[in-house]
């Protein structure tokens, strides 16, 4: 024994443990980059109706374009968006890889579309399939990192898919800069970044190691692991990843049970962490987070700011990707309930500002401040809406929900959370019109104000925990047993329930163990 504590204990381990730490880091870092790329595509789509719309409604445009028109332009990526939330579902059924290569070829072809079409109505058509590729985006690339990723590095690459949207819209509103008029350029361009992620996802990326392991293909999942961690093909795999694929094991074989997924899906560790996202993207959309975002200019302009309304949705732009930055920094820090409710305290103090000063200056005061204080309240809005009810709930459908329903329930979450989105989207011209800008407003405040309450009483904490940890979360972890007449209470927790797969560990490292002491 003190010799194989002396080979595990020598000088250069702490140096091949910070190597072998930088190695994993890296190639996993790598593939969620790639992953997340197919997202940038779509991501676009969502900002190139501001884009665009200037363009196609000017007299000069080479189509005529009603403004009813212009409004099913703006709008149609909403209703089709949907669709590709349950199309995602499907799409991951087959693969991790194969859902987010299908996100890219959609993006792409939508694109095209737009690019070659000869009248608004091939525009449209293309727009509808942008939406679908915005629904088939939601999802893939939040589920992949959250697999691949160690659980150090899970807290930051899970909030990557947020940043990358916000960084497509912000892209394109700069391809619309320098490109003027020009908006079939713009289409072209995106298409290319779409064309890209396809390329990349196809060469480089690797599937998931838990999705393999859940479809049986054990040997598949462990090669793809040791891909992941960096692992050279003259190298055995390490002991600690065999350890991750035996963990993994316990949260993913019951996929290859004979059991009704159907009945089995309305258990409680599904239907509990179902409810609780559905409730925080309800109260993200109707609290006004994509309201703004999509109405930027108009918002601006309903809320008293002076300045050029372009200009203050390029501000809004570059608040929203800062704090998608810093999202994930907090998000490693301090996990995800804390933020999320300080960012719901934070969205219902600015947007009660704001609604105090429109009721102010619609009842007739006068506020020497040149729009400087809405203008403020807008982007503190968009800041603390980013810092955790924008991006946070994305994150979490890929760690809340069991390896074996997560590609039916987090399709079906981002599907119903588009749904809010139309909603949302829809009523609000029609709510200024019948309560003013700041009965808006003030809707806007008690529905933060309520998801703050929500999310602080009901959103589990998954800093610091494997997968399996989560879902066990969920379930009854205790059971009733009696034993002489008496009954007892055992706990069931992962900890002391799961004998079997802590006996496979502990045999194998020791059968590691007595293998090395033979060779010494």
């Amino acid at each position: 024994m003190e010799t194989a504590t002396a080979l595990t204990e020598g000088d250069g381990q702490p140096e091949k443990c910070n190597r072998r730490f930088r190695r994993e880091t890296f190639h996993q870092v790598l593939a969620c980059l790639i992953a997340n790329s197919s997202v940038l595509g779509p991501a676009m789509g969502v900002g190139y109706s501001a884009v665009a719309l200037g363009p196609l409604g000017s007299p000069k445009s080479e189509m005529s374009v009603t403004d009813d028109q212009l409004s099913w332009f703006a709008s149609v990526t909403a209703i089709t968006t949907p669709i590709g939330c349950i199309l995602s579902g499907l799409a991951m059924q087959r693969s991790r890889r194969f859902g987010i290569m299908t996100t890219s070829f959609v993006s792409l072809v939508g694109w095209l579309v737009i690019y070659f079409s000869p009248g608004f109505g091939c525009v449209l058509t293309g727009r509808a399939i942008c939406g679908v590729a915005v629904g088939l985006a939601s999802a893939p690339s939040t589920i992949y990192a959250a697999e691949v990723a160690g659980s150090k590095l899970r807290g930051i690459v899970v909030t990557w898919t947020s940043v990358s949207i916000a960084t497509g819209v912000l892209i394109v509103y700069m391809l619309g800069f320098f490109c003027k008029e020009n908006w079939r350029l713009v289409a072209l361009l995106c298409g290319m970044f779409a064309a890209c992620s396809l390329v990349l996802t196809f060469l480089m990326m690797p599937e998931s190691p838990t999705f393999l392991k859940a479809s049986g293909r054990s040997k598949a999942a462990e090669d793809s692991l040791r891909r992941l961690n960096g692992v050279r093909k003259d190298k055995k795999t390490p002991e600690h990843l065999l350890e991750e694929l035996l963990k993994s094991n316990a949260n993913v074989d019951d996929a290859a049970r004979p059991v009704s997924r159907i009945g089995s899906i309305f258990r409680a560790e599904n239907l509990k962490p179902f409810f609780v996202m559905v409730g925080y993207f309800f109260f993200q959309q109707f609290s006004g987070t994509f309201v703004i975002i999509y109405y930027a200019v108009d918002f601006a302009r309903e809320a008293g700011i002076q300045m050029d309304g372009k200009l203050m949705a390029i501000f809004i732009g570059l608040t929203r990707v800062l704090g998608t930055l810093c999202v994930s920094w907090v998000s490693m820090r301090y996990g995800r309930r804390i933020p999320s409710v300080g960012s719901g305290a934070g969205m219902t103090l600015f947007m009660g500002i704001l609604s105090v000063y429109s009721w102010a200056s619609s009842n007739g005061f006068e506020i020497p401040d040149r729009g400087v204080i809405p203008a403020i309240s807008i982007l503190m809005y968009i800041l603390m809406s980013t810092m955790g009810f924008l991006v946070l709930p994305f994150a979490m459908i890929g760690e809340v929900y069991p390896a074996r329903f997560k590609d039916i329930l987090s399709g079906l979450t981002t599907c119903l959370a588009y749904v809010f989105s139309f909603i949302a989207l829809k009523v609000y011209p029609e709510m200024l019109k019948s309560i003013d800008k700041h009965g808006v407003f003030i809707f806007y405040t008690a529905f933060s104000l309520a998801g703050t309450i929500f999310v602080a009483a009901l959103l589990p904490e998954t800093k610091g925990k494997t997968l399996r940890e989560i879902e066990e979360s969920y379930k009854n972890n205790k059971k009733t047993s009696t034993v002489n007449g008496k009954t007892k209470t055992i706990d069931c927790s992962d900890e002391n329930g799961d004998k079997d797969l802590q006996l496979k560990i502990i045999t194998s490292k020791d059968q590691r163990l007595n293998n090395s002491m033979d060779q010494v």
